[in-house]
């Protein structure tokens, strides 16, 4: 992707250059807001028309860049937020309605050895 940039870039430049050097001894009468220029350059014109576009566009970049970094800052503490989240839920165990939680080594049919003593106990 950047070697297309750089192509479409020189190819700009090449076509700029080209427009100017046709316009070099054009001169014009400029007008900015209530401000009035005489015998101005074409040339000088295109270029500083080029530089305030390329000024602007650096702004409102820089701008949503900021507020773009802003966003995923935000997106990646929230996702962090629900990765421990998940994480804690993990470690829960499960648990079906009416069931009481067992503790760990204690399961159905497994009886352990005191249990076995004491069931011989009851059946004597």
């Amino acid at each position: 992707m950047g070697f297309i940039m750089i192509i479409i870039s020189g190819i700009l430049l090449i076509l700029g250059i080209t427009i100017g050097i046709q316009n070099g001894n054009t001169i014009v009468d400029f007008n900015l807001l209530k401000w009035h220029y005489s015998n101005v350059p074409l040339t000088l014109l295109l270029i500083e028309a080029i530089a305030v576009g390329i000024v602007i566009t650096v702004i409102v970049a820089g701008i949503n860049e900021i507020r773009l970094r802003g966003r995923l800052w935000n997106l990646q503490k929230e996702n962090k937020k629900l990765l421990d989240e998940l994480k804690a839920l993990k470690n829960i165990p499960f648990v079906e309605e009416g069931e009481e939680v067992k503790e760990a080594g204690e399961s159905e049919g497994v009886k352990t050895e005191e249990e076995k003593k004491e069931e011989d106990e009851e059946n004597k």
